[in-house]
């Protein structure tokens, strides 16, 4: 019965041509990690894979969700099945899904160190992962948003040669955080199974616990012209929007947080960022070499939120509501230029800090800030507008159901952010790269902005997948 009921899970979730892209690129990076050599990629893989980590683990914990869809509450979860075979169907698919982001990310750079552990820590980091997401759902906004950070900060840790964290293992502690990862992963996926063996109660009573709440803080558009709706409303709030393998996906978690919150966070985070920039004397550091700057990590960290703010742009538009009141043209320029200035609400505390560290004489700190102020909020509306016109995938009150399967098409979604760490990883070699790049991705996102055309063919699709 397992066998079948896994297939039946599999196809339902995924295309044969994902899946077939998937394998592709899973037995690829196995080949590349055998050609790079072990001396290769040491400096700037103990920083780069905490940091990673944390960023993930968070998302994770705080976006997160079960690959479930309608079809399975009608059909699935009414057969007498094995609740046993049942969960680890729906185990294994969540791990195609999210856990070989992991691999890709992680697999090529193994060779850069010999021993075998690295590769116990990677499934170890898979099967956490792919728990964590199964488990957000299970636990009240402020608990996973509390846990999440958590998460990242003792992640963060290893930075200060803290033995047992979950990057550890990636930066010079192998053996305690090989320990920590190994428990981790032990007590997570527990949780993750004793979750999905009651998962249609849990996701009804998350489902009630989301949909029966109260607006605490209701926003009043009284008086306020339609233009002045839009800005009132987002710059007011944010939006944040979660994708399941943080590659593409058919599923969404959005959720809706006030700015000054946001701000605040952002805020504490840009100073700790420059207080560890100060306390390591030279911002440059990274692994005791120079070749990598550390505010260029940074940059990429933020290029990631960027994308992930990019996501719930269009998410939960209403066309009815919205275009009887504006041109599209009109509507989605200021929509998303009030987007672009709630993200700069967001950046700006690192850009003071970047200009800090500039102030104090280091140049190369340079081409992140030009990252921060150019090419992240460039490619934030190119990100939005090919979303928009890729794969537009609604949230209709029920964020707790994939609307669609996993797809290439929806794979696509994430190239504009592989651009940008492409384009952010040559800036810290060639920081003029970074002004001159910004530079076009502004010129080409003005000009879809103003691009009368080009929105009236997103509206038409945004209509054919359901934006009513």
């Amino acid at each position: 019965m397992l066998p079948k009921l896994l297939k039946f899970v599999l196809r339902t979730r995924f295309s044969r041509p994902f899946l077939i892209l998937v394998a592709i690129m899973v037995v690829y990076s196995i080949a590349l990690s055998t050609t790079i050599p072990p001396s290769g990629v040491n400096t700037i893989f103990g920083y780069y894979a905490a940091g990673i980590i944390a960023f993930f683990l968070a998302m994770a914990l705080a976006t997160g969700g079960v690959m479930v869809m309608k079809s399975d509450r009608d059909y699935l979860f009414t057969l007498p099945l094995s609740t046993q075979d049942l969960s680890l169907s729906i185990f294994f698919a969540q791990f195609i899904a999210f856990g070989t982001t992991v691999l890709l990310m992680f697999i090529y750079l193994v060779q850069a160190f010999t021993s075998p552990l690295l590769i116990g820590d990677m499934i170890a980091l898979a099967l956490i992962f792919t728990s964590l997401g199964v488990i957000a759902p299970l636990l009240r906004t402020r608990t996973r948003i509390a846990l999440s950070i958590g998460l990242a900060l003792w992640t963060l840790l290893s930075f200060l040669n803290v033995p047992f964290t979950p990057g550890s293992a990636f930066n010079g502690n192998l053996y305690g955080g090989t320990v920590t990862l190994v428990a981790l992963a032990v007590l997570t996926v527990t949780v993750a199974f004793r979750g999905l063996g009651t998962i249609e109660l849990d996701m009804m009573k998350s489902m009630v616990r989301t949909t029966s709440a109260d607006i605490k803080s209701p926003n009043s558009f009284v008086g306020k012209s339609p233009i002045g709706a839009i800005y009132s409303m987002n710059l007011s709030n944010m939006s944040l929007a979660g994708r399941m393998n943080m590659a593409g996906t058919s599923r969404y978690v959005s959720r809706r947080v006030k700015t000054r919150w946001v701000v605040l966070a952002s805020t504490i985070a840009a100073a700790a960022y420059l207080i560890f920039a100060l306390s390591i004397g030279d911002v440059r550091t990274v692994s005791g070499t120079d070749t990598f700057p550390a505010a260029i990590l940074v940059a990429i960290g933020l290029s990631f939120l960027g994308f992930f703010f990019s996501q719930s742009a269009i998410t939960n538009e209403r066309l009815w509501l919205s275009l009887t009141s504006l041109p599209p043209a009109t509507y989605f320029k200021h929509l998303i230029t009030s987007r672009v200035i709630s993200l700069l609400l967001i950046l700006v505390p690192f850009a003071v800090a970047d200009i800090a560290l500039v102030l104090l004489g280091d140049g190369v700190v340079l081409a992140a800030l030009g990252v921060i102020l150019m090419v992240i909020p460039g490619s934030f509306v190119l990100e939005i507008c090919w979303a928009a016109y890729i794969a537009p995938i609604q949230v209709k009150g029920d964020d707790m159901m994939m609307p669609a399967q996993f797809s290439l098409r929806q794979m696509l979604t994430a190239l504009p952010l592989g651009g940008v760490v492409i384009l952010v990883s040559i800036a810290s070699i060639f920081p003029q790269v970074a002004l001159t790049g910004g530079a076009v991705l502004c010129i080409l996102s003005a000009l879809l902005l103003s691009s009368g055309g080009f929105w009236s063919r997103v509206v038409t699709r945004l209509t054919e997948n359901g934006f009513v």
